[in-house]
This record gives C-alpha cells, structure tokens and sequence, in this order.
C-alpha cells in the first residue's frame, strides 16, 4: 500500500510543478500549494505506514468513520524539530494553502517562489530518503525549477492597493517569511 501512495505522491508532484510552469495559469500559487501539500501528505502516510504499519496513519477509533492523520500531524510526527527547515518551511506552504481562498494577491508569486524552489529540492530528498525514489528517474532535473514572473516587490506601494486587512496580511506574511529565510534561508 505504501508504495502505492509514493507513487501518487509523486504524481501530485509533478503536477504542483507543471501547473505552476503553465505561463496561462493565474492560479498557479495557489494550485502549487494545493497540489505539493497533497504531495507531501502522501509521501509522509506512506513513510508511516512502511515504517510503523497501516494503523499508524489513523486517529483512534471510534464511532465515526475512520479517519487518516491530517498533513499537518504527519508533519509533527515525523519531521519532530520544531526548528528543521524543512519543517519550518513546509509549514508556510500548509498555512498558504489553507489560507488562500480568503487572500488571493498576485503578491504571493513574489513572497513564496523561493520557499517552493526549496520545498522542490526539500520533497526530492524526502522521497529519496523515504521511498527510494529519484525524481531524475521520473523527468529530467531541469524540468524542477520553477518560473516566474518576479516583479520589484515593494510593501509601501501595496497599501494603496489592498484593504488594510490584506495589506496588513502581506506585510507580516513579508515580514515572516524574510525572518525564516534569514535563519534558514529558504
């Protein structure tokens, strides 16, 4: 079985990074968020489950439905440091994309392409390690960057922009995302 979720896993992949390479797609941060998250929640219920067993993925019993461990908790229950930068920086992908159907702004493309850039390289070492999957078997390595349309980024000329309510989002969402790449970088 868990092989089976490496490989839709690595399908969610693919497909998080050809959207967001599509030059048509306006929802393409979005869409990334969305499609790696999937990505990586398969890669780390597959880990689970090969390395501690089908059981391993589910909430207790009970009278509900079966349920499957949120990515967020399969985050916590395998990348255990709260200080990993892997972690760190998946954690920012998981917040966008829970949060993107309230803040949508062509701003998003120039605050997070750095941290997907790195989620990319960080997903191909988690799938190696994990899985024993090379992505330069699957596509060719050049295929996994990404493109993008980096305009100057400047917080003062969006205020005249956006509500204050969205322009105080970006801004702090700026301001997180330079501290973690300062101490991380990506």
């Amino acid at each position: 079985m868990f092989s089976r979720l490496f490989e839709k896993s690595v399908e969610a992949f693919l497909l998080a990074v050809e959207n967001y390479n599509k030059p048509t797609i306006r929802y393409r941060v979005e869409a990334f968020a969305i499609f790696i998250c999937n990505a990586w929640e398969l890669l780390l219920k597959g880990y689970l489950i090969k390395t501690q067993g089908l059981e391993s993925i589910y909430y207790q019993p009970s009278k509900d439905v079966k349920r499957t461990f949120s990515l967020e908790r399969c985050v916590k229950t395998i990348l255990t440091n709260e200080k990993d930068p892997v972690r760190l920086n998946l954690e920012k992908i998981v917040e966008l994309r829970n949060t993107s159907t309230h803040f949508i702004t062509e701003e998003y493309e120039m605050l997070y392409v750095p941290l997907f850039q790195a989620c990319i390289f960080n997903y191909s070492d988690k799938l190696s390690a994990f899985a024993d999957i090379s992505l330069g078997d699957r596509v060719s390595l050049g295929f996994l960057s990404l493109t993008t349309t980096m305009n100057t980024f400047s917080i003062d000329a969006l205020r005249g922009k956006y509500s204050s309510d969205i322009f105080e989002h970006i801004s702090r969402l700026d301001g997180e995302l330079n501290t973690l790449a300062g101490a991380n970088g990506p």
